[in-house]
């Protein structure tokens, strides 16, 4: 039968643990989460991830949260006799719903553009994927519209200061999850750098998902969009109808 380790001597063995030199490059760095899920109620107003770990030599942090792949559509608007219209559009395949890129200090300043890019690491922002019989030019005001609009919705972000570093070793950051966050699978990468070169990489999981009355309504929508459709007309007819009958009184 094996006996529990006191707090203390459990916690002196972990660190004892840490640090000796790492068999492998990524037993460097100690990751852990606030919490692992992200339960979205009917009154969801967004909510914070703490991220904090350790590290086992002197380095840069670098945190990447990437939220789940989807196709996204972006379109571009036009004044038409003096009515807003939805002119052109077009199709990225595989675009994060959620990214968010913090990091200790300037990315610019901790590794050259060519490993960040390797690694999926840029400043807020993305190279996606667009339809490829549409000018360069033209696919990149698209690409920058999206950007844009995922950056003002609170879905896309970089924050070079986010992640603060204390005595060299323990490290911590925070990230903001808006109202409207995406529900699905999150990867959580925390990358190591040492003078321009990666040292280690961990990646953890979170999931974000509808809990309660609302992930209710929204599974019985999917699953039965036809029945969902039509309580849903039957009860618009029904509110405007009651409507009336008080109105008239």
């Amino acid at each position: 039968m094996r006996t529990a380790l006191p707090g203390t001597l459990l916690v002196s063995a972990t660190l004892l643990a840490f640090a000796s030199p790492p068999a492998r490059a990524a037993e460097q760095l100690l990751v852990d989460l606030s919490h692992d899920e992200i339960a979205i109620t009917t009154g969801f107003t967004g909510t914070e991830l703490l991220l904090f770990g350790a590290k086992e030599k002197q380095g840069d942090v670098v945190v990447v949260l990437h939220g789940p792949v989807r196709d996204a559509v972006v379109r571009r608007r036009e004044r038409v006799a003096g009515v807003w219209v939805n002119a052109e559009s077009m199709v990225f395949r595989g675009v994060p719903a959620y990214y968010r890129v913090a990091s200790n200090r300037p990315l610019e300043e901790i590794a050259p553009a060519r490993i960040l890019a390797a690694n999926g690491i840029t400043a807020g922002t993305l190279d996606l994927a667009g339809t490829t019989d549409v000018p360069a030019a033209r696919r990149a005001q698209f690409q920058d519209g999206l950007n844009r609009n995922r950056t003002r919705q609170g879905l896309y972000g970089y924050d070079p200061r986010g992640v603060a570093i204390q005595g060299d070793r323990l490290f911590r950051t925070t990230a903001t999850f808006p109202a409207n966050v995406p529900t699905g699978p999150y990867r959580v990468n925390v990358y190591l750098f040492d003078r321009g070169k990666l040292e280690a990489r961990r990646e953890s999981t979170l999931v974000v998902r509808k809990v309660g009355l609302g992930a209710d309504v929204f599974n019985f929508a999917h699953r039965q969009a036809t029945l969902y459709g039509v309580i849903a007309i039957v009860v618009a007819v029904f509110a405007g109808w009651l409507a009336g009958v008080v109105f008239r009184r």
